[in-house]
């Protein structure tokens, strides 16, 4: 496959839309090596996968664009990726619908899987592009940060409140230089409320 960003990008449907940036991102930073295996199909069972890639980069497959691995048994990606899929698509913004809604939540939980800053594991500018994704598309997310928590260990915090786990797992994090500055004391969390419109899965 070509691990360009920039082919990829080349193929957008909607070039600079931060659902496009961030499974682009994803993708780039999957087959760079920087994320698990599973990521390079972001966590996705491979027809699907191959609708997003049709829906959002048209004529990227036909280019040659593909996973370089083999698809992952879901049964072997991480216990918690369906967690954190769930949780991202419990609080999806009311007004968003549709599969792009899904996707970004794969693309955000495959990115909690770096060992850096979620927005470099996602392959992103900063970490506005990844607040601005979640206020488009998951706003009850967005809101509940009140604390200014890192995205990634507040996605594990919620995670961890839903299921009743304590104490809860840090994140993969142990890469980073502002390990200690994240992971201090931080103020409890504000609940999410479950969005009443369900996720159109295809």
């Amino acid at each position: 496959m070509n691990r360009s960003l920039l082919l990829l990008d080349a193929f957008a449907a909607h070039p600079g839309d931060p659902v496009t940036r961030a499974l682009a991102g994803v993708l780039e930073t999957a087959c760079a090596g920087r994320l698990p295996r599973f990521a390079q199909w972001l966590g996705l069972p491979p027809a699907e996968f191959r609708q997003m890639l049709d829906h959002c980069f048209p004529g990227a497959a036909q280019a040659g664009w593909e996973p370089d691995v083999p698809p992952q048994d879901p049964d072997a990606l991480p216990c918690e990726f369906a967690d954190l899929v769930e949780m991202l698509e419990d609080g999806h913004t009311p007004a968003r619908h549709g599969p792009e809604v899904r996707w970004a939540a794969h693309a955000l939980a495959s990115g909690c899987f770096g060992h850096t800053h979620l927005w470099q594991d996602m392959g992103l500018s900063g970490r506005h592009d990844v607040s601005t994704l979640l206020e488009q598309v998951f706003q009850p997310v967005f809101a509940a940060n009140t604390s200014d928590m890192k995205w990634k260990k507040f996605f594990y915090h919620r995670v961890c409140e839903r299921l009743d786990i304590h104490p809860c797992p840090e994140p993969s994090c142990e890469g980073c230089d502002h390990y200690a500055t994240c992971h201090g004391a931080e103020a409890p969390l504000t609940e999410i409320p479950v969005a009443s419109v369900a996720i159109q899965k295809a």
